[in-house]
């Protein structure tokens, strides 16, 4: 049985998944702190739509890391650097990178297409998210990345497509739609639609001819880019499988949110990822909950006794999960700053 201590030593990537309601960002926060207080330098990401993280934490962020003003009494040497997803600011980035020159960069972040593309699509947030992670991943000035995702259908989407972009221009559809337009890009950027009306009349007839010329215009843009999308994605497949990264699975004491953590157990294991930890957030602390377990309860304590014996029950079911085991305990109230966070991070345990 591995503690937190041991997890944190040993990954350089840790990723925390959980149904909705299982306390996943505030815990994605405590992990954070915890390795700080281990002197690890660490990045803390949220791609969660709900942006709790920001309110979890007090201060305003955006897509560049912001560094957390830890007080010197919490004893913390390491440091976190947090930061929201911001999906646009992130494709922006990776379009600078990949176009081939910046006019070309220009030209694709001013496109129509783009505009929508790069702030309504659901599938590349999910990718955004990636890109991002392996950049934190590959940057020096950090030990550690601790990355918070959305409630679980969407945070195994998430993983189930890395490579997202790439796998779109694989596609013989998106073969067949671009090739008229590639051939016609030889006789130059100024004939390319001329030359194509006559290639692809028949399915301007079906469905408009300028939409589609605006689309496959932005494809032809974007070739350089999403080539390059899908050599990020091929090396974030390989960062997700690597020793050094990690799952940690966030659930809460209850038959419901276990059978939610199980199915998502299944699908990482199908999906060939390891989970290193299993977080249980809001329990009863353990010397407490094994008091009522055993009492000859009144009526008074009816509740808290099949809340102790229900929480022994799934305890027991969720140690063949995961090699390590923790618990944080049940608190009144959400902490709402770092303070509240940092008492969290004592009251952890390892069960």
């Amino acid at each position: 049985m591995q503690d937190l201590a041991s997890v944190v030593d040993s990954h350089r990537v840790l990723v925390l998944l959980g149904a909705g309601g299982v306390g996943k960002t505030t815990s994605s926060i405590v992990v954070a702190l915890a390795a700080a207080q281990r002197g690890k330098r660490v990045a803390l990401l949220s791609i969660d739509p709900a942006k709790r993280l920001a309110a979890a934490l007090g201060i305003p962020l955006s897509n560049d890391l912001a560094r957390l003003n830890i007080a010197p009494e919490y004893g913390v040497s390491g440091s976190v650097h947090a930061a929201m997803l911001d999906q646009k600011a992130v494709f922006d980035q990776m379009v600078d990178r990949h176009a081939p020159n910046p006019q070309a960069a220009a030209k694709i972040k001013s496109h129509s297409v783009y505009k929508s593309a790069s702030t309504n699509l659901g599938g590349p947030l999910e990718y955004m998210a990636l890109a991002k992670l392996m950049d934190l991943a590959s940057d020096p000035k950090f030990d550690l990345v601790v990355l918070d995702t959305p409630p679980d259908t969407h945070a195994l989407d998430f993983l189930a497509r890395p490579n997202l972009l790439g796998s779109f221009m694989d596609t013989n559809v998106m073969n067949w739609l671009l090739k008229p337009f590639l051939v016609a890009s030889r006789l130059g950027i100024g004939k390319i639609f001329s030359a194509s009306e006559k290639l692809m009349g028949g399915m301007a007839r079906i469905s408009g001819f300028e939409p589609l010329r605006q689309f496959t215009e932005f494809l032809v843009l974007m070739q350089d880019v999403i080539e390059g999308f899908h050599k990020s994605g091929e090396k974030t497949v390989d960062l997700l499988k690597r020793e050094d990264t990690g799952f940690v699975l966030v659930s809460v004491p209850t038959q419901t949110a276990m059978r939610s953590i199980n199915n998502i157990a299944t699908q990482l294991t199908q999906m060939q990822y390891k989970a290193c930890a299993l977080l249980l957030n809001r329990c009863l602390p353990q010397n407490v909950a094994t008091d009522l377990a055993a009492s000859d309860h009144t009526e008074d304590l009816s509740y808290l006794v099949r809340k102790a014996k229900g929480q022994a029950s799934v305890i027991q079911e969720m140690r063949r999960l995961s090699p390590s085991l923790w618990q944080l305990h049940e608190r009144e109230h959400d902490p709402g700053d770092l303070g509240g966070l940092m008492d969290l991070v004592k009251s952890m345990v390892t069960l």
